[in-house]
C-alpha cells in the first residue's frame, strides 16, 4: 500500500501584491536591506495584508499582481516583535 506524505507547517494562501524592499541604518553606519513579499489576505469578513520577509526575491520575481499563491511561512521573533519569513 502506497501511503501519500503531505507537508506539514504553517502555509498561508494569498493573493501576491508587490516586493517591498527597506533599508535600515546599521549602528556602524552601514546599510541593510530587507526583503518582503506583499500578500492580500481576503476572506468573507476582512481583507488584510501581510508581509512575509524573504532572503529570496528572486524567487518572487515572475509573479504578477493578484497571482495566487501558497507559500510556507515560519514565525519568527526579535526584540518582542513577530514576523514571518519564508525559510527556516
Amino acid at each position: 500500500m502506497s501511503e501519500i506524505q503531505k507537508k506539514q507547517g504553517f502555509f498561508v494562501t494569498a493573493a501576491f501584491d508587490r516586493m517591498i524592499e527597506r533599508e535600515r541604518k546599521n549602528e556602524d553606519g552601514s546599510y541593510t536591506k530587507t526583503h518582503y513579499v506583499g500578500l492580500i489576505m481576503r476572506t468573507d469578513e476582512s481583507t488584510r495584508m501581510c508581509q512575509v520577509r524573504t532572503k529570496k526575491p528572486e524567487k518572487y520575481a515572475h509573479l504578477k499582481m493578484n497571482d495566487i499563491v501558497t507559500m510556507e511561512i515560519h514565525p519568527r521573533a526579535f526584540k518582542e516583535n513577530i514576523y514571518y519569513s519564508d525559510e527556516s
